[in-house]
C-alpha cells in the first residue's frame, strides 16, 4: 500500500510539474495584436462584475478589446488566499496546475503602497471606486445610521471579510451573538431577500446590483467609521514589463470613460458608477 500510495504521489507531482511547464505565457501589445486576441483574467462567482460569462469586468474587458482591435478571451479562475495568490497566478507566473497567465487581469486595487509592494504587476488604467455599505430592510430598520438595532436584529456578512472581523469587535462584541455568517455576499443578500436577517455589510457595488433598486431595501454608508472611510480604486493589471499593453490599455479605458461606456456598462447592472 505504502509503494502504490508514493508511486500515486510521484505521478501527481510530475503532472503538475509538467502542466505548469505547460502554462501560458502573457503577451505584449506587440503579440496581441499579432495574435487578434486578449486574454484577460476574471474572478469566478463573483456578481455583478464577473459571474456565469457576464458581468460589468466582462463587459469592461470587451469594450477594451475592441478599442484594440481584438477578440477577447477569458480565462476565469477562482480567488486564492490572498491577492498576491491571484496575482501570481493569473499576471506575471501562472498557476502550477497550467492555468494563465493571462494577458491582463481586471478588478485589481490601483494603490500606490500596493503597486509598491506587489513590482511584478502593473497597476493602472482605475475605473471604478469601491467602498463598504450596509444593505436594510427599510421597515425593520427604518434608519442606517446606528448600530443599535443590531442588539436584537440579525445582520448578515461575509465570513472573513473585513466587515466581519469590524462587526465582530464593534462596542466591544456587543453583537456578536446577533452576526450571521456566510459563504458569499451574495449568499447575505439573498437570506436579506428572505428576511433570515434584517441587514447585510458588504462591498456596495455587490449590494447595489443585489438588490436591484428593490425599494423594500436601502443601501448607504455603514454606521462604523473603519467601514465608512475605506474606499480603494480598481483598476488593471499587467505583467510589470508589459509597458506598450499597459499604455495601449489605459488609452482605451480614457476613451470609454469619456464615452460614458464605462458609467453605462455599471449603470446596466444596477450599480452606481464612482470615478476613481
Amino acid at each position: 500500500m505504502r509503494n502504490k500510495a508514493t508511486r500515486f504521489i510521484l505521478l501527481l507531482l510530475i503532472t503538475l510539474l509538467g502542466n505548469a511547464a505547460h502554462a501560458q505565457r502573457a503577451y505584449d501589445l506587440a503579440e496581441v495584436l499579432k495574435r487578434g486576441q486578449i486574454r484577460f483574467a476574471f474572478y469566478n462567482e463573483f456578481p455583478p462584475y464577473s459571474d456565469d460569462g457576464k458581468g460589468i469586468d466582462v463587459e469592461l474587458a470587451q469594450a477594451l478589446a475592441g478599442k484594440l482591435g481584438v477578440r477577447m478571451s477569458p480565462i476565469w479562475f477562482d480567488a486564492d488566499e490572498n491577492m498576491e495568490d491571484d496575482l501570481r497566478n493569473m499576471v506575471w507566473k501562472g498557476h502550477i496546475l497550467g492555468i494563465g497567465p493571462a494577458d491582463a487581469m481586471m478588478h485589481v486595487p490601483v494603490d500606490a503602497a500596493y503597486m509598491a509592494k506587489v513590482d511584478k504587476v502593473k497597476f493602472f488604467a482605475p475605473y471604478y471606486r469601491e467602498r463598504f455599505g450596509m444593505a436594510r430592510n427599510v421597515e425593520r430598520i427604518p434608519a442606517g445610521d446606528s448600530m443599535e438595532p443590531f442588539v436584537k436584529e440579525k445582520i448578515g456578512v461575509e465570513g472573513g471579510s473585513l466587515p466581519d472581523t469590524v462587526l465582530l469587535s464593534a462596542d466591544a462584541g456587543r453583537y456578536r451573538a446577533n452576526i450571521i455568517h456566510f459563504m458569499t455576499a451574495e449568499e447575505a443578500i439573498a437570506a436579506l431577500k428572505s428576511g433570515q436577517v434584517a441587514a447585510v455589510m458588504a462591498q456596495q457595488g455587490e449590494l447595489e446590483a443585489g438588490l436591484l433598486g428593490n425599494k423594500a431595501f436601502a443601501v448607504g454608508p455603514p454606521p462604523l467609521p473603519l467601514l465608512n472611510i475605506r474606499q480603494w480604486a480598481l483598476g488593471v493589471g499587467v505583467k510589470a514589463e508589459h509597458e506598450d499593453l499597459a499604455k495601449a490599455l489605459q488609452k482605451a479605458m480614457n476613451e470609454l470613460v469619456a464615452e460614458g461606456k464605462v458609467s453605462g456598462i455599471f449603470a446596466k447592472y444596477g450599480v452606481q458608477y464612482r470615478a476613481p
